[in-house]
């Protein structure tokens, strides 16, 4: 599977023959012809001569994933950056453009889908054909998300585009409205609008959000209706989108939303009070029962009343609630400046849950501290939140952390949704490893194809 991948010639067998010319012509006919192993050993035999010839080191990473050794792959990857200095960009693109080819000729829906959101990202035009050919896909979500990534590159884009917002998939109308109110905007406002009273809730969401966005004056009544959806998540958007409109009565609307049971709605309800300019009302909020309500208003009119974190901030620290303290730690420095904040997170750096030592080891790293940050990260590693550790002090070009991402996205021990984790973790590294390249040769598709998708990001 991964060696047809690997020949498609309309990606990347013309650029194969070109990148790797000079003295991996033999290894590339061998290569061309199936002869995979026999490719490898004619890398290996070129490398003897010229080990630092970048044709023979592209050929050899090349051979050892159409052979799915992926042991070798990882080698032979850190052999060419040992020898090149660097990274190859154009190896890692071509083989991330393969791998992404691939997933779109799969069966499975979720993995067309998600090639297709990696190909739009990365703006891919080698595959933009490819992309077209699923907006006849059986499944409706195929088809919405291929609608939406060539919106403006195909004449019957548009046509399909509309039509999903009427499937009887809630995902399809969900993956199209998100799409048109991106790539359209206020020219199909009228639709969006529409969406905000669909039966599912993702739906209204994505309408929602999409609306206050763009600030759509019209949808202020829509949105005001929205604040009583049966869904806090819709409610939420609606307390947003309305604060961005910046149209009503918002303090009242505020108030509304401030006396709602879910805590995100609350939080809108500050964004409310903002954009009414009630600074007197939020500094109030303060001393609100829950604390990071309290620290986020402070936030919000830190400017007409400094230094009022203090307090929601002392609360929040000593909250039962773990992911309080977490919160407390994240929004810190936010709230009371760099040294004041820096201070509230050294002291959870010494909290009883780890996921909160290491929400304040991430503002201590942005700090400039380093070396504290280092220490919680690396004490992390064979925890449950070990990828994100690894992906923490590999942000900080440590050596362990980067040994140990390339590691974690190779690891059979881990589930495929951990290695997907793993191989998208590299993206807040910024850095390619050894084991994310052998990681495009994984038994699922899934992480192949977020493999990719980070490797063409990284390689920009």
């Amino acid at each position: 599977m991964l060696a047809t991948m690997l020949r498609r010639p309309t990606v990347l067998t013309l650029v194969l023959v070109s990148a790797c010319a000079g003295r991996a012509k033999h290894s590339v006919s061998l290569y061309e012809a199936g002869d995979y192993a026999g490719a490898a050993r004619a890398a290996d035999e070129g490398l003897a001569q010229h080990p630092d010839d970048d044709g023979l080191w592209a050929m050899k990473v090349r051979a050892a994933l159409a052979l799915g050794d992926a042991d070798a792959v990882d080698k032979a990857y850190a052999g060419l950056v040992e020898h090149r200095g660097g990274d190859d960009r154009e190896l890692l693109r071509d083989l991330a453009t393969a791998t992404l080819a691939q997933g779109l000729a799969s069966p499975s829906a979720k993995l067309k889908i998600a090639a297709i959101d990696a190909i739009s990202d990365l703006e891919l035009q080698a595959l933009a054909d490819d992309v077209f050919q699923r907006l006849n896909d059986e499944d409706d979500r195929v088809a919405a998300s291929a609608a939406v990534a060539v919106l403006h590159g195909y004449q019957q884009a548009p046509q399909v585009a509309d039509d999903m917002l009427k499937s009887e998939n809630p995902e399809a109308r969900r993956i199209a409205v998100a799409g048109i109110a991106k790539k359209i905007g206020k020219l199909a406002v009228a639709d969006i609008e529409k969406a905000g009273s669909d039966p599912d809730a993702g739906v209204r969401r994505a309408a929602i959000y999409a609306l206050g966005e763009m600030k759509d004056a019209d949808a202020v009544e829509l949105c005001t209706r929205r604040m009583k959806d049966s869904d806090e998540t819709v409610r939420a958007a609606a307390a947003t989108a309305l604060a961005r409109i910046g149209i009503g009565n918002l303090e009242e609307l505020g108030k509304k939303a401030l006396a709602d049971k879910a805590l995100s709605v609350r939080l809108a309800g500050i964004e409310l009070l903002a954009a009414a300019h009630r600074d007197d009302e939020l500094a109030a909020l303060a001393d609100d029962a829950d604390p990071l309500v309290g620290v986020t208003a402070a936030i919000a009119v830190k400017t007409s009343h400094p230094g009022l974190g203090t307090r929601p901030l002392e609360r929040a620290v000593a909250a039962p609630e773990w992911t309080v303290r977490a919160g407390a730690a994240n929004l810190a420095v936010t709230a009371l400046g760099r040294d004041a904040g820096l201070a509230y997170a050294q002291r959870l750096t010494k909290d009883a849950e780890l996921q909160v030592r290491l929400a304040a080891a991430r503002v201590l790293a942005h700090a400039g501290d380093a070396a504290g940050a280092r220490a919680i990260f690396s004490s992390a590693l064979e925890s449950p939140q070990g990828i994100q550790a690894a992906a923490d002090l590999a942000a900080l070009d440590d050596a362990t952390g980067l040994a140990a991402l390339s590691a974690d996205v190779r690891n059979s021990r881990n589930t495929p949704e951990q290695r997907a984790e793993a191989a998208m973790a590299h993206r807040n590294a910024h850095h390619v490893t050894p084991g994310l390249v052998a990681a495009l040769g994984d038994p699922n598709g899934l992480v192949r194809v977020e493999a990719a998708a980070t490797l063409g990001a990284l390689a920009k």
